[in-house]
């Protein structure tokens, strides 16, 4: 892992390896934080709350491992009305591949909604 600390597995380790594939950690730049998106998706999902000091808490890792990535899912309108429309999308809760690869791609900052 380049430029990043060591973290111990996360809560939604399966989730992020199922999207961004077994070797995510050691992934650098956007890349990285695609996979750090999911996370803090599934971290909201799961209901730590949208702020940063919450979703910390909950993954367990200092914020500056996923403050780019938390900036660009902001930026990218995704917190908008809070945690209601992530809480609400069908495609997160059935974990489909597609629905997490466009909030890995917000995080990435790749795309814009």
């Amino acid at each position: 892992m380049s430029k990043r600390s060591f973290f111990p597995e996360l809560p939604c380790e399966s989730l992020i390896r199922l999207v961004c594939g077994n070797n995510w950690r050691h992934l650098n730049g956007r890349d990285l934080d695609g996979a750090w998106g999911i996370a803090i998706v599934q971290s909201i999902m799961d209901g730590s709350g949208i702020k940063v000091r919450d979703i910390a808490s909950y993954l367990k890792v200092p914020k500056e491992e996923f403050l780019d990535a938390h900036q660009r899912l902001s930026l990218n309108g995704c917190f908008l009305n809070g945690a209601a429309a992530i809480k609400s999308d069908q495609g997160l809760r059935e974990r489909d591949v597609l629905a997490w690869g466009y909030y890995a791609g917000y995080a990435s900052g790749a795309t814009r909604r």
